[in-house]
């Protein structure tokens, strides 16, 4: 996929090609069809692509007829500029407000009703980036959430920076979509207990909490408890459901940055211990087992990495 700018498009045939093309397949209906028109701006980084979309009039459909085996599983967190737009997915309709973001997953039906023209900011993020917040962010489908805070004035800087001359290859690029990726996470662990279950929600402040922390020498499970007014035992609880316990999820997200910066030629001068230690692994002398085990590969393997 390339980018492309000022993309004039007459015709809902010919948004729904590019639509489909850019995000999975999909469906464009709307009231004077032939006179319909839209501009698309689109930016692919690293794994996730940022598409502002201006355009008239329409209703945009994922139904089960468009889904198939072979689509990517994206999120789509849409930012929204101007005009009434309606999402709709699962048992949840929205209307969203200028300022608005709001998610749609499409593994499942979703649809997106413009009864006017409109401009949004579309970010789409695959599901396996999201790691174990996607399935607490996909619960959350076709819900309003407001970005007038902090965190959300931030990511909408950053997602109106498709028209930006950025970075598109190698380590920065994907520093870059790491970043907005975080600053999503953010904001949906961000949201009240009254737009989420009270335990889905605790679970990603603690782990928004655990990410913010994870080069302290001191982020254990009883600190994090201590950190939440909970006890141990209800922080164990909170994790029973996921893949892994809280600790190996943390050893797990230090492993993770720890490889990306192995990874990175800007680190090359930085010894392996220095790296570790930044990620709150003080004891490098299992790392290279733990690499192996988690990735498949060695410190040497990485470092030679840096090198191509």
């Amino acid at each position: 996929m390339t980018d492309q700018r000022g993309c004039r498009l007459r015709g809902t045939e010919s948004f729904e090609a590019v639509a489909s093309g850019l995000f999975a397949p999909l469906r464009v209906t709307g009231p004077q069809s032939q006179q319909f028109e839209a501009v698309v701006d689109h930016t692919v980084m690293g794994p996730v692509v940022i598409a502002r979309i201006q355009a008239g009039a329409a209703t945009v459909t994922r139904d089960k007829r468009s889904i198939t085996s072979s689509d990517v599983e994206w999120m789509h967190f849409n930012l929204h500029h101007h005009g009434p737009v309606t999402a709709a997915q699962d048992d949840r309709t929205t209307t969203v407000s200028p300022g608005d973001l709001f998610v749609c997953d499409n593994t499942r039906p979703y649809r997106l009703i413009g009864a006017d023209s409109s401009d949004m900011t579309v970010l789409c993020v695959p599901r396996a980036s999201l790691g174990r917040y996607a399935d607490s962010i996909s619960r959350r489908t076709a819900s309003a959430i407001p970005t007038q805070g902090a965190i959300g004035r931030l990511l909408g800087h950053a997602m109106a920076a498709v028209d930006e001359d950025l970075p598109r290859q190698g380590v920065p690029c994907m520093h870059l979509a790491d970043a907005l990726t975080a600053l999503l996470l953010a904001a949906f662990t961000d949201t009240t207990p009254e737009r989420a279950c009270v335990a889905s929600d605790l679970a990603d402040r603690i782990r928004a909490y655990a990410l913010a922390h994870l080069g302290d020498l001191h982020l254990t499970a009883e600190q994090v408890a201590r950190q939440h007014y909970i006890s141990v035992r209800h922080l164990h609880a909170l994790f029973r459901g996921s893949e892994l316990t809280f600790a190996a999820w943390v050893r797990h997200e230090r492993l993770l940055r720890i490889r990306r910066d192995l990874l990175d030629p800007a680190c090359s001068d930085v010894s392996t211990a220095t790296i570790a230690a930044r990620w709150g692994m003080h004891d490098p002398k299992h790392l290279g087992r733990a690499l192996k085990r988690e990735f498949g590969e060695t410190v040497s393997d990485l470092r030679r990495g840096q090198r191509d």
